[in-house]
């Protein structure tokens, strides 16, 4: 039998490879300006309009963030773990609207960065606390579908990686 207390949180992770670089691939996964065109509402998951760092905080290990959602919800985030070019970790409690905060009470975003033949990939990882194992059950089928968001997100932080490596950085006549 398995103990309530083994099921008081759900995992799920997605990867992408990007044929570009570690250090520029992490440059602009990380970048929050990127975020509202990466990270966008797909069915009952909202997505990011705005990420702001309290005043005075640079993103670096224990700085906290505000993310603001296309549903109204705003998470406070506190920055976990900040390895550039290899590890970006952060974690989240309290601020899920309803109906999701009847089962979710907080989550851990990690994403990881390693070099690769053809480039490098990027894997994100998530776990949510839940408000109690018997949420578990609940869970299951909504984190399948947090699964979809997760990947449609680093799908788009691979475009903005390649579309951004084209841009020119200065005007052409």
């Amino acid at each position: 039998m398995v103990p309530l207390s083994s099921v008081a949180s759900i995992s799920t992770s997605v990867s992408v490879l990007v044929p570009r670089p570690r250090e520029e691939v992490f440059a602009v996964a990380t970048d929050s300006s990127n975020a509202a065109r990466t990270i966008r509402s797909r069915g009952p998951f909202a997505g990011i309009t705005k990420v702001e760092l309290h005043e005075g905080h640079a993103l670096a290990t224990g700085a906290k963030r505000r993310i603001y959602m296309t549903d109204g919800a705003v998470l406070e985030e506190v920055i976990l773990d900040y390895d550039p070019p290899r590890r970006h970790r952060y974690g989240w409690s309290g601020g899920a609207k309803f109906p999701f905060s009847l089962l979710v009470k907080s989550g851990t975003g990690n994403w990881e960065f390693t070099e690769v033949e053809g480039g490098t990939r990027i894997v994100w990882s998530y776990t949510f606390g839940l408000t109690s194992p018997l949420a578990y059950p609940l869970a299951v089928p909504i984190v399948w579908l947090f699964k979809g968001w997760l990947q449609q997100g680093l799908d788009a932080v691979r475009g903005e990686v390649l579309a951004s490596h084209i841009r020119p950085t200065h005007p052409h006549p």
